[in-house]
């Protein structure tokens, strides 16, 4: 497997060599692209400049954001070194936690977590049997990319693994979308709807749902 970060788990004084890698893999997969409608020609999207009205090179295009007060900052192909990212190259522990007080809606993308040096095989081991025995996970703080966020850490069979987390005051509250309040259901209807679970939940097995678009 190719890892896509290399940093450590910073745990107190502790200091672990880790990796990180990506958990799924691609079969196939179409990657539609934009395309003429009449025979399937190639469209090309233009990096247009706003401020001159006129397009650019490629290669004067380049990364960035607009801060709340409007300020720009350029970022580049990469993040410079003065940004404030205090967690680069390091997964900042910065408590543990029941795993069942973290919402599920707050996690992202789990990255698998292996270790780069045999030396410190006990530390890993140590910090994980730690967790599984706790029942916790892990909150931390990491840098991936340019971007600074939160992640938890938890055990995955005999691995780490690293899940990037929201902040709760990220999550849009839902406005509008919910049924009514005043709606109900009598019991025998929802006594029907749980027997139709129950039958559909025998003998289910992930593995066998493919993909009809593959």
């Amino acid at each position: 497997m190719k890892a896509i970060w290399k940093g450590a788990i910073s745990f107190g004084s502790i200091d672990i060599p880790v990796a990180l890698y990506e958990i799924t893999e691609e079969h196939g997969d179409l990657d539609p692209h934009q395309v003429h409608a009449k025979d399937g020609s190639s469209v090309r999207r233009k990096r247009w400049r706003k401020k001159e009205d006129r397009e650019i090179e490629r290669r004067k295009a380049t990364k960035g954001y607009r801060h709340p007060d409007d300020r720009k900052t350029v970022l580049g192909d990469k993040a410079p070194a003065g940004l404030p990212l205090p967690g680069k190259k390091r997964i900042n522990v910065l408590a543990s936690v029941d795993e069942g007080s973290i919402d599920l809606m707050l996690l992202g993308q789990a990255y698998y977590v292996g270790r780069t040096d045999p030396i410190t095989d006990q530390w890993y081991v140590l910090f994980r049997d730690a967790l599984r025995e706790s029942g916790q996970v892990a909150v931390t703080r990491v840098t991936l990319g340019a971007r600074e966020s939160l992640a938890v850490l938890r055990v995955h069979d005999d691995l780490l693994v690293l899940q990037t987390m929201s902040r709760p005051g990220e999550v849009r509250r839902p406005t509008g979308i919910a049924p009514r309040g005043d709606i109900t259901v009598r019991p025998e209807e929802l006594k029907m709807a749980m027997h139709l679970m129950d039958i559909l939940s025998v003998g289910f097995d992930l593995d066998e749902v493919h993909d009809d678009h593959r």
